[in-house]
């Protein structure tokens, strides 16, 4: 028989834990209900997005914990159970295709798409030289895409159609190319979205979401297709300066936390999530008003499991989900966590047959491969 103060501290810890437990179960809630709520409807509610990940992983190891460590084995269904009924906004975090092969040929019915945040193409790099741009120019010749979506491209005020894109049109042998400024950069530079095409773009249109914030409609004939009708939008980002960005991964990093600045962060998150919010309620209308099947290309600047990944995925396929591997990371800083680049497309017009998304340094974003199959004619 155990002594009684054992069996008491043994209780008494297997209740901590089980509260503990349901603590955890309540933090995946409010990630489900940040996914589906609007945040203007509960304010700060969308921050709990950004740690949908922990929260499932927090869950995982108390099922672990409860069969391993105790006898009350049981008491494991409560994560699981909060983790099967949380599956929409749990399975877009994790990628299982570890024994899925990844097609990148090109053959009549595929396309392959290049979806790349080029940070400036060398503009945001100190110093500035030419050789960072015709690093990346080398680089997009290798990926061989039919089609590229280049946000926050650089271009002259005085010359949209820049040396730059002139020699990336020569070298992959592109018959059109659309630019839309969303932003300047001192008094001579624009910033924007760049699409590269193999195929003849028609009806181009630039919608305005919000200020500085555009998406693109390009239509296509893709092989082997009618008309397809391609998406190109670039979200409001969180606004964070590069000190502010070396603050929260020193934080991170288990250094002090300036509690001021750190409230400062929730006030400039909300916001950019509502911004956010609203951008997609109008990309949306028009995206879902498309007679033809669609392909999106994003940068979100939102994690899988927010109301915009929710909302823009909706009804869509995600090419990460059906090739991808793992967290598919697509920003290089502050966390292993951040996808926040995608491709969608209507599955019953295509197959994802390849994805990926190689590390590279010439950007703070990797690019988002994909491979295309058209499987069906849409209807006339």
């Amino acid at each position: 028989m155990k002594h009684p103060i054992l069996l008491f501290i043994r209780r008494f810890l297997g209740r901590i834990v089980l509260l503990a437990n349901l603590g955890a179960i309540v933090w995946l809630g409010l990630c489900v209900a940040a996914a589906y709520t609007h945040p203007a409807t509960i304010r700060y509610i969308a921050l709990f997005s950004l740690s949908t990940p922990f929260a499932v992983l927090a869950n995982i190891l108390f099922i672990f914990a409860w069969l391993i460590f105790s006898t009350h084995k049981l008491r494991a269904l409560l994560s699981a159970v909060a983790i099967i009924a949380s599956f929409n906004v749990v399975s877009p975090i994790f990628a299982f295709n570890y024994f899925k092969d990844n097609d990148f040929s090109h053959r009549p019915n595929t396309v392959r798409i290049m979806h790349w945040n080029v940070h400036g193409i060398g503009l945001f790099d100190e110093p500035y030289s030419n050789a960072q741009r015709e690093r990346i120019i080398t680089y997009l010749d290798s990926v061989d895409a039919d089609v590229m979506s280049l946000p926050e491209f650089a271009v002259k005020k005085t010359e949209i159609t820049s040396q730059t894109a002139k020699k990336i049109l020569e070298n992959g042998n592109y018959k059109d190319y659309r630019f839309q400024a969303d932003n300047t950069l001192g008094k001579n530079i624009f910033l924007g979205t760049a699409v590269f095409s193999r195929y003849e773009i028609f009806n181009f249109k630039a919608h305005k979401l919000s200020d500085y914030i555009y998406m693109l409609q390009c239509d296509m004939a893709l092989p082997g297709a009618d008309t397809t009708r391609m998406f190109f939008v670039h979200l409001n980002t969180f606004g964070l300066s590069d000190n502010d960005k070396d603050y929260i991964e020193d934080v991170a990093n288990n250094k002090k936390a300036d509690l001021n600045r750190s409230r400062s962060y929730m006030w400039k998150f909300n916001y950019a999530f509502l911004r956010r919010a609203r951008e997609v309620k109008v990309a949306k209308s028009i995206i879902d008003a498309s007679p033809y099947p669609v392909v999106i290309c994003g940068d979100l600047n939102d994690l899988p499991g927010s109301y915009t990944y929710t909302q823009m995925r909706e009804g869509l396929n995600d090419a990460f989900l059906q090739r991808g591997r793992g967290l598919g990371r697509t920003y290089s800083r502050l966390s292993p966590t951040l996808r926040i680049d995608y491709i969608f497309y209507n599955p019953a017009s295509f197959s994802c047959i390849g994805y990926k998304s190689p590390y590279t340094s010439l950007s703070d974003h990797n690019p988002v491969i994909t491979n295309l199959e058209i499987i069906n004619r849409p209807e006339r």
